[in-house]
């Protein structure tokens, strides 16, 4: 899922300066799943958005905003609402934003879209409701099977390819002692699999062109 955490309230206010009819749209997927962009949270906004003196006119949950039949199907039969409004406040991912602003252009409609959250990284989630964390960069350009099925790009502070920098102390990070070195724990896992001859062999520099952004994927 896409991990987002809360802007600052002042700063969304800032953005949504001048603009007092707001529509408040949230998104069921990940940002529900974080506690940031659920219907809870959509309505915690409208409600501190009212005591700032703003009107909230609509409050809208896609079920993944990011999708955008789910956004423009939570959009159609409101365009009055649309009509009206001075901007849409997202709380979502920067992708759900910007499909909001392409759904709301696509019906023809040319409102400001702004966003009540920030976007921290492809997270997994390891106890449900309580912690996520950032387990693939997506480089396209996976290198799992040969790891141990433990990401050196993302697990280890400084992305090494070909084992640890030396500075683990006691199997931890030297750049976060609080942080497993991701090399031991590829090492501990190659062992227990028997397949510890994976770490003799040399891993050229990542193809980083894999990673150039937009990527596309067709879906065939």
């Amino acid at each position: 899922m896409i991990g987002t955490t809360r802007k600052p309230l002042d700063e969304v206010l800032q953005a949504l300066e001048g603009k007092e009819k707001i529509v408040v749209m949230g998104c069921n997927g990940c940002a529900k799943a974080c506690k940031t962009g659920g219907d809870a949270e959509v309505a915690d906004m409208a409600a501190t958005l009212t005591g700032a003196g703003k009107s909230v006119i609509w409050e809208v949950t896609p079920e993944r905003t990011c999708y955008i039949q789910h956004t423009t199907g939570s959009l159609a039969g409101h365009e009055q609402t649309i009509s009206d409004t001075d901007a849409f406040l997202v709380l979502g991912c920067g992708g759900a934003a910007q499909v909001a602003r392409q759904a709301l252009d696509e019906m023809g409609f040319v409102k400001p879209v702004k966003i009540a959250l920030n976007s921290v990284g492809h997270l997994d989630t390891i106890i449900a409701g309580k912690l996520a964390i950032e387990q693939c960069q997506e480089c396209g350009d996976c290198v799992l099977n040969e790891t141990g099925g433990i990401c050196p790009v993302t697990k280890c502070a400084k992305s090494l390819l070909n084992g640890p920098c030396g500075g683990a102390q006691d199997g931890k990070c030297e750049v976060d002692p609080q942080r497993d070195c991701a090399w031991v724990m590829i090492y501990d896992r190659l062992k227990a699999l028997g397949e510890m001859e994976k770490l003799y062999v040399y891993r050229d520099p990542k193809d980083y062109s894999k990673s150039n952004k937009p990527r596309t994927l067709v879906i065939a």
